[in-house]
């Protein structure tokens, strides 16, 4: 697997700190499954949840707002099993340290996979996610579908060893990492060679308001969403798929994937982020307590 040039930028100290960090990682991720799911999980989650209150008013506001029809008992409900899958999400990604990609495709099943890579084999694609389930696992894709080089595009982190230790946890067979602010020149860079792209993005992202911005109703509530995905398909005639999942068992998923453009309708502005977004908010429906309530969706308020 090639190297990650960016690590090379570090400071020494950064170098350290991020090499003690990842280390721990590995340190963790080679115990036994039961004691990572089954006892290091339920402490983590006992300290998010009773100790720390990780977040609790944004949590409930959240739920709240999402969810005006159910009543307190069922709110409380929900914030307590997002908060036990929070916990598991920190122990699937620090286990990401001591898995090969052959042990990804055990962690994440795949059943479209067929009807996906025969779908997509002639074109590069676009392949739309959420924060909704392990979404560190959905690089796995890529150790599926050969015909197709995953560009993973992700938010980098404002420290710089931390960033690298996430770097290093996300590698994966048939991946290439991509800042989120260079992933159309490097797709317009890269497209067109003997193998196909396929641009993976998280797209429930908390984008920053920009003029003209398109408000779409989620959970009851105007919302922002980025708009990079749908531009690229357009401006490529890429077909747009959403990369959606359930959880089969602690550390384990199931990857569905549903087509939302073909690269060829005719659709206005803003329909294909719309398709996804009502499928998201039904998918999350399905199963609240797997999606990131923890993080700041709205802050952005409409004016009139």
């Amino acid at each position: 697997m090639p190297k990650d040039n960016n690590r090379y930028t570090l400071t020494r100290w950064q170098k350290i700190w991020s090499s003690t960090l990842y280390g721990l990682c590995r340190c963790v991720a080679i115990l036994p499954r039961f004691v990572r799911y089954y006892i290091l999980q339920e402490f983590i989650y006992f300290i998010l949840h009773y100790v720390i209150r990780y977040r609790r008013r944004v949590v409930m506001d959240n739920l709240r707002n999402a969810f005006p029809e159910k009543d307190e008992k069922e709110i409380r409900g929900i914030a307590k099993r997002f908060d036990n899958y929070l916990a598991e999400q920190m122990i699937n990604t620090i286990s990401l340290a001591g898995i090969t990609s052959k042990q990804r495709m055990r962690l994440l099943h795949f059943p479209d996979v067929e009807y996906y890579v025969k779908t997509t084999e002639h074109s590069d694609t676009v392949l739309l996610a959420a924060h909704h389930g392990c979404w560190e696992y959905l690089s796995t894709v890529a150790c599926y579908d050969k015909k197709h080089k995953l560009l993973s595009v992700y938010h980098p982190l404002s420290n710089s060893a931390l960033d690298d230790v996430f770097k290093r946890l996300r590698r994966c067979e048939n991946t290439e990492l991509v800042p989120r602010d260079d992933c159309l020149l490097h797709f317009m860079r890269h497209r067109g060679k003997e193998q196909k792209i396929s641009l993976g993005l998280i797209a429930d992202q908390n984008p920053f308001r920009y003029h003209g911005a398109h408000w779409i109703t989620f959970f009851n509530q105007d919302t922002i969403f980025a708009q990079g995905g749908e531009q690229i398909a357009m401006k490529f005639k890429l077909p747009v798929w959403f990369g959606y999942m359930s959880r089969v068992r602690r550390g384990e998923y199931k990857l569905c994937v549903e087509l939302l453009y073909d690269g060829k309708e005719e659709v206005a502005p803003n329909v294909i982020t719309e398709r996804y977004v009502h499928r998201l908010e039904a998918v999350i429906r399905e199963c609240p307590e797997l999606w990131l309530w923890s993080h700041r969706r709205w802050k952005c308020k409409r004016t009139i």
